[in-house]
């Protein structure tokens, strides 16, 4: 696949952790690694690598290793909370 497409599925995917982390539904909030793989059906790898990026770009805060919200957030991370049923 070329550059644009990989480009692109990024976006699209970082976009979506960001609703996610937004989201004041019970499944949203502040995050885990594994929280947002199993809520977006990703890869533990690809989880990180975008995570650690929007956090390098100050998109979110890090709440403690491995668990992310959104700037401004000020819910703490619920490690109960149910994950996103389709």
């Amino acid at each position: 696949s070329n550059m644009s497409e990989i480009l692109f599925a990024t976006l699209g995917t970082s976009q979506r952790i960001m609703k996610l982390i937004e989201s004041d539904k019970e499944y949203g909030g502040p995050q885990s690694i594994n929280d947002i793989c199993q809520n977006l059906h990703m890869s533990n790898r690809n989880a990180r690598s975008i995570l650690s990026r929007m956090y390098k770009k100050g998109k979110i805060d890090r709440v403690s290793e491995g668990v992310y919200r959104a700037k401004g957030d000020s819910r703490e991370y619920d490690g109960n909370k149910p994950h996103y049923r389709k």
